[in-house]
């Protein structure tokens, strides 16, 4: 959302936010040296420099105030403070010490001290090395301290302001997920994540992503069916270098997106009238709507049907609440036509359950993931209007075809063989009868691997990439695709004026856990009718390839019509000063918390390729800024957090370093050998390279689209 948001700003607004961004990062590492520089002044060391930003190659801007420099430096990737006797590389010891004892033999105060050789040495009183461990560990630990007590103020600040906030309402579940094997809706609203009382929505996946995921995460869930209220447990899934997730989305508002208010391609492109960007939809087919809920309960109900979309133009938003409601403004009618299902006539293999809804007449009949539906019939005692005895073989029409009979048939008979065999070892297999429910929410593959699901029965599987068969004259059959055929890459083929970077990837089926028959035939819904698909197949062992034209199949229709909603924003503002105070230490201590809880489990549970670098930090700055200053406040808290944690690591080169060997000079009454210390000195900084490389190659790839 944040592309759209800058891509609609004027220029006054880009240099607005490029200035408060550039202020907000150049704060959060200005008050980290300041701590440096206000204890070593403190303790009486002298400072030669205090810079932000790094003076390469002698480019700066700079002036000197008694005996201080104070400047900005060319390089914008941090900051320091230039102590006398002080070098960031701990292995210059002894040699700031020799330095320091040539310099000022007869002219200054001067102090006897203990080198990494036991020699000792006379250097200035006022030097770095001349101060006392404690006195040393003040200095380093300041900047850190610095850190937090300012992520402390930029909060507090930012709730005085009021911060903008995703709420947790759900909009969609992830077909076959945690959430969805919970039965969590539309409309249902996370109030508390774990310990987290009234989450914003990155708390809640900040929750699920550093969460257990063998205990697995309590959620305290208000349903918005009945408005009841109980706590689940969820258990996390992760798919490979994924983040974890149960399978939430993230809510969806009732005014259309700014920048792009519909999908090119699509039947709200080719409405009545045209649609603009804060276009709050108020009523559809003459019944008003009041959330997004509602508003996909009636495009659910009314697929086979045009659409008369009322909308609010303009308006009034209620005073400090811009996404709220607006009041006043014009509605305008506009007619939507209905969005045909397109196909390509290959009907595939139906996979294994992979899950069952829970509190489904399904799951209390004990059907579970593993098992295998091999028929769906109607039973017998009902009458089906159409006459037949047995439902669509297709898995891809078989949700559709559910859901439109769900109040026509009372039940309908599942032939399904069991995933565990009988005690002599036996295949089981069962005939269930089980009733159909009418189902008035959208499920829908959206990710890739995702599997399908029968909204009427609660239950979600797999769809195979082997074709069971070829529709007679469709365009499979035309191009000669047959029962066996393994399916290894589709790619869309869309002309130069498509822009949607992500329809001009293939979709691969090549190994046994790409199961994305589902998610490509939903892709390919959004493609222009001009598109055609190119299919890489094999047979037996020889690769083969076919282009397919996509055809519109009769009284089979597509829910969504291509509107495209922002999504729900909430202030959270304090009404008094303790408010204040309250919410930013929280805010402070949750900050700090993640920071630990991320670094805890990088490298396992979160993959390294979740890091960003300067780029990702600029740009989730500027979509902040854009949002106000209260929520580039709560990122500046966030980032001086990380900033304090990461600082603070034993790592040599960064304040944790010196830390540990400060320690260690107090415990040996020395500092370590040079040796000693030029080893881990090169480890570390080898480290903290290899890291900076690191990241600057994710943000490239990001940049560019690789991600």
């Amino acid at each position: 959302m944040g592309m759209y948001i800058i891509a609609a700003a004027s220029v006054s607004e880009w240099l607005l936010v490029i200035l408060q961004v550039g202020l907000g990062l150049g704060a959060v590492i200005f008050v980290h040296e300041l701590g440096h520089f206000a204890v070593a002044k403190m303790c009486g060391v002298k400072c030669d420099k205090f810079f932000i930003g790094f003076d390469i190659g002698g480019y700066k801007i700079s002036r000197r105030w008694g005996e201080t420099e104070y400047g900005i430096g060319i390089l914008p990737l941090g900051g320091y403070v230039k102590m006398l006797g002080q070098d960031d590389n701990p292995s210059h010891i002894a040699e700031q010490m020799r330095e320091s004892q040539a310099s000022v033999e007869g002219t200054v105060a001067t102090k006897e001290v203990i080198g990494p050789d036991g020699k000792h040495y006379t250097v200035d009183q006022r030097s770095y090395l001349a101060k006392t461990v404690p006195q040393r560990m003040a200095i380093i630990s300041a900047g850190v301290i610095m850190n937090v007590i300012f992520a402390f103020v930029f909060a507090v600040i930012a709730y005085g302001l009021g911060v903008p906030y995703t709420p947790c309402i759900v909009s969609s579940t992830a077909l076959g997920s945690a959430a969805y094997q919970a039965a969590i809706r539309p409309g249902d609203e996370i109030l508390a994540v774990e310990d987290v009382e009234n989450p914003s929505f990155s708390e809640l996946m900040g929750g699920v992503t550093l969460g257990d995921l063998q205990k697995g995460v309590s959620f305290t869930v208000r349903r918005a069916g009945t408005g009841e209220v109980e706590t689940i447990l969820l258990k996390p899934e992760q798919r490979g270098d994924e983040l974890a997730r149960v399978g939430i989305f993230s809510p969806r508002s009732l005014r259309l997106a700014q920048e792009l208010p519909f999908r090119q391609h699509t039947p709200a492109a080719r409405a009545s009238a045209d649609f603009q960007g804060g276009d709050e939809v108020i009523r559809v087919n003459g019944q008003d709507v009041r959330d997004y809920r509602e508003y996909t309960s009636r495009q659910v109900q009314l697929a086979d049907q045009p659409l008369e979309i009322v909308v609010r133009r303009g308006g009034q938003a209620p005073a400090g609440d811009p996404w709220g409601p607006r009041q006043g403004g014009q509605e305008i009618a506009i007619t939507v036509p209905t969005r045909p299902w397109r196909r390509l006539g290959l009907v595939m293999e139906m996979g294994k359950i992979v899950a069952v809804e829970q509190g489904t007449a399904a799951a209390a009949r004990g059907l579970q993931a593993g098992d295998f539906i091999e028929q769906v019939a109607v039973v017998e005692r009902t009458a089906d209007p159409a006459g037949r005895s047995s439902l669509a073989d297709d898995p891809l029409a078989l949700p559709r075809e559910l859901r439109r009979l769900a109040r026509e048939l009372g039940e309908v008979r599942l032939t399904v063989r069991r995933s565990s065999a009988s005690a002599d070892g036996r295949q089981l297999t069962e005939t269930i009868d089980l009733p159909l429910r009418e189902a008035t929410w959208l499920e829908q593959p959206m990710m890739a691997n995702d599997p399908l699901s029968i909204p009427a029965l609660g239950i979600a599987y797999r769809v195979l990439n082997r074709v069971d068969s070829a529709l007679p004259g469709s365009p499979a059959a035309r191009a000669g695709l047959q029962r066996g055929d393994v399916i290894l890459q589709a790619e869309y083929l869309v002309d130069d004026q498509v822009q949607e970077r992500w329809l001009r990837r293939p979709v691969e089926f090549g190994t046994t856990d790409n199961h994305n028959w589902p998610v490509f035939m939903r892709w390919l819904q959004d493609l222009p009718a001009s598109a055609q698909v190119k299919l890489t197949y094999k047979r037996g062992a020889e690769r083969r390839q076919a282009i397919l034209q996509p055809e519109v199949v009769p009284g089979e229709f597509v829910t969504q019509r291509g509107l495209v909603f922002a999504p729900v924003k909430r202030i959270r503002k304090a009404r008094t000063f303790q408010e204040q105070l309250r919410l930013g230490y929280q805010e402070t201590w949750n900050s700090l918390g993640m920071v630990l809880r991320f670094l805890g489990k990088l490298g396992t549970q979160i993959p390294f390729s979740s890091l960003g670098g300067p780029v990702t930090i600029a740009q989730v700055a500027g979509y902040s800024a854009f949002e106000g200053m209260g929520k580039l406040l709560v990122f500046l808290t966030m980032l001086s957090a990380n900033l304090a944690v990461i600082n603070f690591l034993p790592i040599p080169l960064l304040d944790g370093g010196h830390m540990v060997f400060l320690v260690w000079e107090g415990i040996r009454g020395r500092p370590a050998s040079e040796r000693f210390v030029m080893a881990l000195h090169t480890l570390g900084f080898l480290l903290v390279i290899s890291l900076m490389l690191f990241v600057f190659a994710l943000d490239i790839r990001r940049l560019i689209g690789l991600d």
